[in-house]
């Protein structure tokens, strides 16, 4: 028996297969909503991932493989209810610029790459579920994503233009391809351009007045009529192959050694990206019935899912948002809502699949145009110049970035950047010099308008952050600055630890040189609001200072009242 993150008890198969627990008390009355749901998914998903086929430049019916084993290893190790995993747009970009300079146009060695690529990183993630990482997703922060999002949209859109315009964009950087196409532009085939942007037209046309209609199914069965209707393989316009019927044998993915070296970093930007962006979904989807969701088995269910698609010769995928919300808005309630697109999807690969043999390139090319459009986050850009202009400058050098430097080095550049804010922020922590108020004779952090003050030669100071090896000599230098600057010769000085949370030793040392240097020159040091934790570790790494318990205090107030109004004898500890 184990315990899942939400406290439910899982017995028998749930123990191995979580996602098998979910079925267990399926709800009454959810099968009907459930099976909505799942027939909504799958028509949504299969043009959608026909398209990130062709932008990763393998066959198309590796898309449908890569959804049908990505669905079946997320559904059996899931915590979320909700989650719809697939192929995605920022999971497909990043995969496509790691194996593109690799394969060299050479869709078998695209295909192989892909594959090898969704294996490592469904490693990563595994083992990082079993060593309990997930926290380290969360340096991808939200001006990180954001700006890839950013990023990320305009290379979709720019990648997809020579489709578009039938016309051939050799280089692949993404101002080298804008120049390139305006170059090209004169010589576009004109009949795939027309239908391009008709198809363009259509897609737009449907997300703005009629949403709940599934754009992408529309557009590719309008191009397959057009195909028919226009003659248009007479006409020159690129088609894509026949699809095969039936399904591959699972086997795990051919390579070779030096290709793994080439394949490693962006595997490690993959299971970074593919973790923060599933788990702030199962979040963001899970709060909304406060269902109970854990975060190292989403982990786990993630890398499962890339194994699946992997072992069926598929690339990486990710929880999709889209799929994801439309589930949700089609009232899906559990993952029984994913089974269901699993057996729609099975149906179409072993039936089906060889109709989309008459569906014109150009409407893929269009569907992951309008896909580009409506990723850009212009709404968060926004937010984020509101309220952090930091943020915001974050968000524009990861999106500068990716255009600049590409999709992987874009991503690891934002990982970068997301530590160095946090170093630079630590390195550098707020802080206040608290005053009286006269409200309630208490010290507090005062807007300079607000009335109070301190007692003549008294000094309360507040650091927000923890007292770590990077910010400790700041910080000590920033006391000696206030001692120095105080209108009256300062005898006393109060440190407010309110905020500090830990004291690592290196900061525990300058600490008690600082208090040493300070009362040899007659301030008299003291602390306040130190939590006992904090207490205790300071009392064990100095047993024989006289920074001990008699100079802690359990707020300001008492340690500046103490000092002006001194008792018999000092309080032996504080509260």
């Amino acid at each position: 028996m184990t315990t899942n993150g939400g406290g439910t008890q899982l017995r028998g198969p749930g123990r191995w297969l979580p996602g098998l627990a979910q079925l267990a008390g399926y709800p009454r009355g959810a099968l009907r909503s459930d099976l909505g749901a799942g027939a909504a998914v799958a028509i949504v998903l299969i043009p959608s991932v026909l398209a990130y086929s062709e932008l990763l430049g393998v066959a198309p019916q590796l898309g449908l493989y890569s959804a049908l084993g990505a669905m079946v290893g997320y559904a059996l190790f899931a915590s979320s209810r909700k989650v719809i995993v697939g192929p995605d747009t920022t999971v497909a970009l990043l995969a496509a610029s790691t194996i593109a300079p690799l394969a060299a146009g050479d869709p078998l060695r695209a295909a192989a790459l892909a594959a090898t690529l969704a294996l490592l990183s469904a490693l990563l993630l595994i083992a990082a579920a079993r060593f309990d990482l997930g926290a380290a997703a969360d340096l991808l922060s939200k001006p990180v994503l954001v700006g890839y999002a950013n990023g990320a949209a305009l290379i979709l859109v720019v990648s997809q233009l020579g489709s578009l315009a039938g016309v051939p964009l050799p280089r692949d950087a993404f101002l080298h391809k804008l120049a390139d196409f305006a170059g090209a532009l004169p010589d576009a085939h004109a009949p795939t351009l027309a239908l391009g942007l008709a198809l363009i037209a259509l897609l737009l046309g449907l997300r703005a007045w009629a949403p709940r209609v599934p754009a992408a199914l529309v557009a590719v069965a309008a191009g397959i009529a057009a195909s028919y209707a226009l003659a248009l393989p007479d006409a020159g316009v690129a088609m894509l192959p026949p699809l095969p019927a039936g399904l591959p044998g699972p086997a795990l993915p051919a390579f070779h050694l030096a290709d793994l070296r080439s394949l490693v970093p962006g595997a490690i930007a993959l299971a970074f990206l593919v973790f923060a962006e599933g788990i702030v979904l199962a979040r963001t989807l899970a709060a909304r019935r406060r269902e109970p969701l854990d975060a190292n088995r989403e982990m786990t269910a993630l890398g499962v899912a890339n194994l699946g698609a992997s072992l069926l010769g598929g690339y990486s995928v990710g929880a999709s948002g889209s799929r994801s919300i439309t589930a949700d808005a089609a009232g899906g309630r559990t993952q029984v809502t994913q089974w269901v697109a699993i057996a729609i999807l099975l149906v179409f690969v072993l039936l089906l699949a060889p109709l989309v043999g008459r569906l014109p390139r150009v409407a893929l090319a269009a569907i992951l145009i309008v896909a580009g459009v409506a990723m850009l986050d212009l709404a968060a850009t926004r937010v984020l110049a509101r309220l952090d202009p930091r943020s915001l400058t974050l968000s524009l050098a990861v999106s500068a970035g990716v255009l600049v430097f590409g999709v992987l080095a874009g991503v690891l550049l934002g990982i970068a950047l997301s530590v160095a804010r946090v170093l630079i922020e630590t390195a550098r922590p707020r802080d206040a010099v608290l005053r009286r108020s006269p409200a309630d004779d208490r010290f507090h952090d005062l807007d300079d308008d607000e009335p109070g003050e301190a007692p003549p030669g008294v000094i309360v100071y507040r650091l927000y952050a923890p007292l770590l090896f990077p910010n400790a000599r700041h910080v000590a230098d920033r006391l000696r600055a206030l001692v120095d600057a105080a209108p009256e010769p300062a005898r006393c000085l109060v440190v407010d630890l309110q905020a500090v949370t830990h004291v690592d030793v290196t900061a525990a040392e300058v600490l008690v040189d600082l208090h040493d240097e300070l009362e040899a020159a007659g301030v008299d040091v003291r602390f306040a609001h130190a939590n006992r934790p904090l207490r205790e570790q300071l009392a064990r790494w100095m047993p024989d200072h006289d920074l001990g318990r008699h100079r802690f205090f359990p707020s300001s107030h008492a340690a500046v009242d103490d000092y002006l109004h001194p008792p018999g004898r000092r309080a032996d500890k504080a509260e």
